[in-house]
């Protein structure tokens, strides 16, 4: 662990909806992949405020303003919020990645930086059909045993 935040839980769940909307929203309505959102959250310097749970990447600001503020911060120009028209009862994979690396940063104090370097957001994406119907604290637990082994 690299940092001691507690997981508030109120934080915790404006950090894991709003990195979740924002992961399926880059993807869905942006035509990012997985990976070029990261590169570019990550060179926005959002990423860093993201893990630090500053209020306004965290609970300040929806998943689709966050996509449009990273692009703005790495493109230079404003640019406009792309509304999800992605259905509010049945989740991508996508959302699944943003909210399972939302939740083990949040619950394990690591860094988004650290996380992708060490496990691409390609291969969350794998870890999906495995580890999506698994509850908060178990889900946790097995990431936590991946990423031990990467380091």
């Amino acid at each position: 662990m690299n940092k001691s935040i507690p997981a508030d839980p109120i934080m915790l769940a404006g950090m894991t909806d709003c990195l979740a909307i924002a992961v399926e929203n880059a993807v869905l309505e942006w035509g990012e992949t997985l990976d070029s959102f990261f590169d570019k959250f990550i060179a926005s310097g959002l990423a860093d405020s993201f893990s630090n749970q500053e209020p306004f990447v965290t609970t300040g600001c929806t998943g689709e303003e966050l996509v449009a503020k990273v692009n703005e911060l790495v493109s230079g120009a404003p640019q406009n919020v792309r509304i999800s028209q992605s259905s509010t009862t049945s989740y991508s994979e996508f959302y699944w990645v943003g909210y399972a690396l939302a939740l083990y940063i949040a619950e394990r104090g690591d860094f988004v930086q650290q996380i992708i370097a060490l496990i691409p957001p390609s291969e969350w994406l794998r870890l999906y059909p495995t580890h999506h119907e698994y509850g908060d604290d178990l889900l946790v637990e097995k990431l936590a045993k991946i990423v031990q082994k990467k380091r």
